[in-house]
């Protein structure tokens, strides 16, 4: 498992994802660097972990509106 420093900031913070950023940024080049010398180009390695991330996001929101949805049934059917 990989360290990442907790957020230095509160959740209403403007500047938080930036801080997100800097905490997984070295983890990330890690990553690349490992992909790279496993024999792929950094350009598939980044383009992987932009793809990666984009199907993660995208699952996360239908997860949400999914959550949303059965909770709306759940009260009507009490």
């Amino acid at each position: 498992m990989v360290d990442i420093p907790p957020p230095p900031v509160l959740p209403d913070d403007e500047n938080r994802h930036l801080h997100c950023q800097m905490a997984v940024e070295l983890p990330i080049q890690d990553v690349i660097e490992a992909a790279v010398a496993a024999g792929w180009s950094e350009a598939e390695a980044l383009a992987a972990i932009i793809e990666v991330a984009d199907n993660l996001m995208l699952a996360n929101v239908n997860n949400a509106e999914l959550d949303a949805l059965l909770k709306a049934m759940k009260r009507k059917l009490e």
